[in-house]
This record gives C-alpha cells, structure tokens and sequence, in this order.
C-alpha cells in the first residue's frame, strides 16, 4: 500500500451528507445569483491545472526517456545540409612517410 492509498483510506471521500453539507456553506457564504459564476471559475481552474500537470508530467517523462522523445519533423533542404555539414567537418588524413 503506497502513501496515497493509505490516506485515502484514512480521510475517505466526502459522502453524500458532508456534500450536502459543503454545498451549503457555500451557497450562504456567495449566494445562490453568485453560485454559477463560482462553479464556472473552479471548472476553468481546474482544467488549466489538469492541462499543467499534463504537460509537467510529460515534459519529466520526455527528460527521463529521451529515446521516447519524438523528433521534430524535417524538410528535403534541412536534411542536406546537414549532410554537408557533416561532410565539410569529415577530414581526410593520409599518414605521413619517411623517405
């Protein structure tokens, strides 16, 4: 049992009682005209902090396998001249001979 498991098993998940019981302090503490706008505003925030540690987590599983890494696309042009520069950095040496 990792970490997680155990303090979901200690804490547990709000029941229906203490959902209605949320639901109502937050219904006197913003009002029922406010409570659309407070739920769209919690909706939006929690998409952009699913989409963050999305990208997070990829970013550090990219970082830790870079083989999975996809390459980036490359055109006919780029390709040759990156065969030219490895050509151009390819130096032929002849050894040398003593007379």
């Amino acid at each position: 049992m990792n970490g997680q498991e155990f303090v979901t098993m200690a804490i547990g998940w709000p029941g229906p009682g203490e959902m209605l019981l949320i639901f109502l302090i937050v219904l006197l503490l913003f009002g029922g005209s406010k409570l659309p706008e407070v739920a769209r505003s919690m909706g939006k925030a929690m998409r952009a902090f699913r989409e963050e540690s999305s990208a997070l987590r990829r970013e550090l599983e990219e970082a830790a396998n870079p083989e999975l890494k996809p390459t980036p696309p490359t055109s006919p042009q780029a390709k040759a001249d990156e065969t030219k520069s490895q050509e151009a950095k390819t130096i032929d040496v002849k050894p040398e001979t003593k007379a």
